[in-house]
């Protein structure tokens, strides 16, 4: 009884403390990527080298506290073909080519995490360690646990200060373009019914009706500042239905807040959609 009283505990505690995290982009060529990202109007800096030598990353961070991370294979050699997966191993987010490939959300009780996750009848993997050196020399190390068939969602905690991680100066996070944040993103399914109640175990908050959308059915997320919106297509003809039937149920586009009306638009870089948008209400 002590111990369900703790998990009971530990299950109430765990969720309201997830919050958005980072966006991967997976990209063939990092500084190619980075051109393209800056060309948009992003401030773009190099992350380093992951643990393990196979991947690098750059970042476009904002003042809300989460980011873009551009990760690219250090060779392109190395997928052809990639070795086995293993710790410090990101190389099967190639697979589908460039674009995004996955969320993250932190979360800093990560084990608690996990086991809510696990009473609520979803399958995820034990924590495993990661990290990466900055080209200033800077130490990073971190844990992941993901779920085994997606990257959307996975979750995150720091064992190195976070800000070490996600860097706050204003250099960093200030962008020409004046994008301040993550709001939303669209994650296309096949089955929007079934996917509102896997979505509702793993985040612990319900689901609201989405807006219609063309061709699709949506129901959303709210996590802070933060909306999920899950959008089943009603067929393979349209952009959201080859997205899904391409690169599965990963991120169709990514939604990021901008003060400056005049760069309200939608972009696209290396296979990643992106929404400048101005009005959170708008969406």
């Amino acid at each position: 009884m002590a111990a369900d009283r703790d998990l009971a505990r530990e299950v109430a505690a765990a969720s309201p403390r997830l919050r958005f995290d980072h966006a991967l982009v997976a990209a063939f060529d990092l500084a190619a990527a980075k051109s393209e990202f800056e060309s948009l109007g992003f401030t773009v800096i190099p992350g380093g080298q992951h643990s393990g030598g196979l991947t690098e990353n750059a970042l476009v961070t904002f003042a809300d506290g989460n980011y873009l991370e551009l990760i690219a294979p250090t060779s392109r050699e190395l997928l052809e073909p990639p070795p086995p997966p293993g710790p410090g191993n990101y190389l099967f987010l190639f697979d589908a080519g460039e674009g995004f490939v996955g969320y993250a959300f932190d979360a800093p009780n990560l084990d608690a995490e996990v086991r809510r996750l696990r009473s609520n009848g979803i399958d995820i993997g034990d924590p495993q360690p990661g990290g990466r050196r900055r080209p200033d020399g800077v130490e990073l190390a971190w844990r992941t646990a993901m779920l085994p068939d997606t990257r959307s969602p996975f979750f995150v905690v720091d064992d190195t200060p976070r800000e070490r991680r996600i860097r706050e100066e204003s250099e960093i996070t200030t962008h020409p373009n004046r994008a301040e944040g993550v709001i939303g993103i669209v994650v296309p399914v096949q089955n929007l019914e079934r996917a509102v109640a896997r979505h509702e175990a793993i985040l612990g908050v319900p689901s609201k009706p989405g807006l219609p959308g063309p061709g699709a059915a949506m129901a959303e997320f709210q996590i802070g500042g933060f909306r999920l919106t899950l959008a089943a297509p009603e067929g393979d003809a349209s952009p959201l239905g080859e997205h899904l039937a391409h690169r599965g149920q990963v991120p169709y586009q990514v939604q990021i807040r901008t003060s400056s009306p005049t760069h309200v638009a939608g972009l696209e870089a290396r296979g990643a959609r992106i929404e400048l948008v101005q009005d959170p209400r708008s969406l």
